[in-house]
């Protein structure tokens, strides 16, 4: 199968995260793609732990966003893995040989991608598709990546940490995020502290 992984720490997962798998399947913007994998990350690369909620709410909220062809993969929180795409990709095309396996990003990670560890290895294990976020260019673009565009796209600026401000500050955010989602930040009191 063609799978394209769909990484992040989800700390929550949003409508953006929603709205660009819909549209990856409704305007076919990846050739031939069977499945999207959602994969947690147990730890963030660039010193982000301090504001990852605890890995079970992110895997419990991740799961409201699964369809027929949207799955979760777990190995990441499974094994407490670093955040290190390199790692889980290799970890992956181990245990799933049989899989070809692209990787799904942001416009917003362009920027840094270059200190990603293994940055150009990982380039030539598969294709990054990259999904245009407001206010951030395709640039720079390495070569293996690939930009998603389509004229009936909508683009989201909707990001988690957006999500997480607006709940600190007590401004209106449940507009942001699936109906599940947003019940269970509600019943779990979840980002209330930074």
């Amino acid at each position: 199968m063609n799978i394209t992984i769909f990484g992040g720490s989800f700390n929550p997962p949003t409508l953006g995260h929603q709205i660009v798998m819909e549209q990856i399947f409704k305007l076919k913007l990846i050739p031939k793609l069977d499945q999207i994998w959602l994969l947690p990350e147990f730890e963030h690369s660039f010193a982000k732990n301090q504001v990852l909620v605890d890995a079970r709410h992110r895997l419990a909220m991740t799961q409201f966003l699964l369809r027929p062809k949207v799955k979760l993969q777990t190995c990441c929180l499974d094994r407490h893995m670093s955040g290190n795409t390199i790692d889980h990709v290799t970890l992956l095309k181990k245990i799933y040989p049989q899989h070809r396996f692209s990787f799904l990003m942001g416009s917003d990670n362009l920027k840094s991608f270059d200190v990603w560890p293994k940055w150009q290895r990982l380039l030539k294990l598969m294709t990054f598709y990259i999904y245009p976020r407001e206010g951030f260019a395709f640039k720079p673009l390495y070569p293996g990546m690939k930009p998603l565009t389509h004229p009936q796209q909508v683009i989201t600026n909707i990001a988690s940490t957006m999500v997480r401000e607006k709940i600190r500050s007590g401004k209106n955010w449940e507009d942001l995020m699936p109906a599940k989602v947003a019940d269970y930040i509600r019943q779990k009191r979840l980002f209330l502290r930074a």
